[in-house]
């Protein structure tokens, strides 16, 4: 059974050019790509998916950090629906 020892932290814009300029300079730009992406979430991205969390209780789940696309006049919030294997079932047999 693994442990993580690791616990969320912030990780202000300046640390995270930081981190991202070792690990590129390290050869690691999968990771550095990460950390880019990470920094570039903004405290509006967080209000979204904290309204997202609370439009509608239990109708689909979300993610810690979901994708958030904005626009000019909201966001798109990536979201989780759960389909049940009936469900499926039931639609193949009747497209059948």
């Amino acid at each position: 059974m693994s442990q993580n020892h690791f616990h969320p932290v912030v990780l202000y814009s300046e640390d995270a050019k930081q981190v991202y300029d070792a690990l590129v300079s390290s050869g690691h730009n999968d990771l550095a790509l990460k950390i880019a992406t990470k920094a570039k979430r903004t405290k509006t991205d967080k209000k979204y998916a904290d309204a997202v969390r609370l439009w509608d209780e239990g109708a689909f789940d979300i993610d810690d950090e979901p994708v958030v696309s904005r626009g000019e006049d909201g966001a798109y919030v990536m979201v989780w629906q759960w389909i049940y294997k009936n469900a499926i079932r039931k639609r193949t047999k009747e497209s059948a």
